[in-house]
């Protein structure tokens, strides 16, 4: 009984945490829905358990005793071994400095103190299904490339023992020689021999194609349209090995050609199980693609993707000589909002000033990012500071059309932004930080005035 209830257990989960009251109430939580929960008081005995036994994900508080929560996850992260595991922040610090700083650290996610308690579930089972996808990935691609590898040392051995495996192989293979006019040029090829497979794919048996000729007598079969392939095979002594889609029958065959005589071998493979495989792999890429650079709660690119994505357009601009223009907003009081309305509305509030902000970009190239809490980043290439002031505007009218009510702002009834604009033609005398900062200084400008407003930053040269 034992076993089988040990058995049927999910993922490990390591909770670190000095409260026990917060122990209590996520290991009770995480083990009533079939985690395997252990659970430390302090950094140097979550070290030893992670060493001891790796956990599948990791509940980090910040302040524990002996070592902190942001070195924990900086040493988990260094090494190989526990790069991997996700860590989720679950503590009582909720300003933007340390969340950031947890990031920085490597933090999978934050949660702040007190949480709700189906949300914290539900954010580990969403990063634990990102692990088990990113698992499954990795064994069929390593059984796809066993399987590769078996199919090349097949192919390779089938042309050296051809002549003496030809009934037995599990693969269509057969042998032809040319037929050639008075001038010596081929014109068709002649059935010499050909296993049972190979006359099953063609809708033949193996006696009936014995003598025929292969551009003549079987019109529409699977090697229709290699004629001149199939010469030069002959002529000059080329392998053909490659993927061939039949048109006759739908089907895909692996297909390797060899010069045997005055003729040629051919061996047939079916590789429609393969080629599925290969649809669902790059089915399965896409979606850990995009998995990777979307922020789960606004659904808009995150901050990974914003680094990657401004140091491209950086290079292409500076290449171009073309302005590339940064806005950074800030959702005027949220913290007041996330007080007097609640997280889960708080939540709500981000996704919809995301997709509101989304509506009011236009050209493909502009991308709206979540930067961190409850700050948005757009990037805009090939917009000097004017349009990007002209965005940034009707992003601010955007956001009051949605008329989100919000009594404790000091600016309007109605949540509302600040936002920051900078613009600038990359060159070696600046930097991306640079651009950055600046529009980051004219959101705090922004702010200091009152809120609810846009400024611009010109980015200036570096002293020295």
């Amino acid at each position: 009984m034992d076993k089988e209830y040990y058995d049927n257990q999910k993922e490990k989960i390591l909770i670190v945490d000095d409260s026990p009251d917060h122990l209590r109430l996520l290991s009770s939580m995480l083990v009533k829905r079939g985690y395997q929960v252990n659970c430390v008081t302090d950094g140097e005995m979550a070290l030893y358990a992670i060493k001891a036994d790796l956990p599948d994900l990791v509940l980090l508080d910040i302040i524990v005793p002996v070592i902190d929560g942001y070195r924990i996850c900086q040493a988990l992260k260094s090494h190989d071994k526990t790069a991997h595991i996700p860590i989720i922040f679950v503590s009582g610090l909720d300003s933007e400095i340390d969340k950031v700083k947890a990031f920085k650290a490597g933090a999978t996610d934050y949660i702040t103190k007190p949480f709700f308690v189906d949300e914290t579930f539900l954010r580990i089972e969403n990063h634990l299904k990102i692990c088990r996808q990113k698992k499954n990935l990795h064994q069929i691609l390593q059984k796809n490339i066993q399987e590769k590898k078996y199919i090349e040392d097949e192919l390779n051995q089938s042309r050296t023992l051809l002549a003496g495996v030809l009934n037995s192989s599990l693969d269509g293979v057969a042998a032809f020689e040319a037929v050639r006019n008075n001038h010596g040029k081929i014109i068709n090829f002649r059935w010499i021999v050909a296993n049972p497979l190979a006359a099953m794919m063609l809708g033949e048996t193996k006696d009936s194609l014995e003598g025929k000729l292969l551009f003549e007598k079987l019109p529409g079969h699977l090697l229709d349209g290699l004629f001149d392939v199939l010469v030069q095979v002959v002529e000059n002594c080329i392998v053909f090995d490659k993927e061939h889609y039949s048109s006759a029958d739908g089907t895909w065959f692996h297909i390797v050609a060899v010069k045997l005589g005055d003729g040629f071998a051919i061996t047939l493979r079916d590789i429609n199980e393969k080629k599925q495989m290969e649809i669902r792999l790059k089915e399965a890429n896409s979606e850990l693609q995009y998995q990777a650079n979307i922020d789960s709660l606004t659904q808009v690119a995150n901050r990974r993707r914003f680094d990657e994505y401004i140091a491209q357009e950086w290079a292409i601009c500076a290449r171009e000589q073309q302005y590339l223009s940064i806005i950074l907003c800030d959702v005027d009081y949220f913290k007041f909002y996330n007080d007097a309305y609640g997280h889960q509305a708080g939540d709500e509030c981000l996704f919809r000033v995301a997709q509101g902000m989304n509506l009011a970009i236009k050209r493909p190239a502009d991308v709206v990012f979540r930067y961190g809490g409850e700050e948005f980043a757009v990037i805009l290439p090939f917009t000097e500071g004017e349009g990007a002031l002209k965005v940034a505007q009707g992003i601010r009218e955007e956001i009051k059309k949605l008329k989100i009510i919000h009594d404790l702002s000091q600016a309007s009834h109605y949540v509302t932004l600040s936002l920051g604009v900078a613009s600038i033609i990359p060159s070696s005398q600046f930097s991306v930080e640079s651009l950055i900062a600046n529009a980051d200084r004219a959101l705090y400008e922004a702010k200091s005035l009152g809120r609810d407003r846009i400024v611009y930053k010109a980015v200036e040269l570096p002293i020295g």
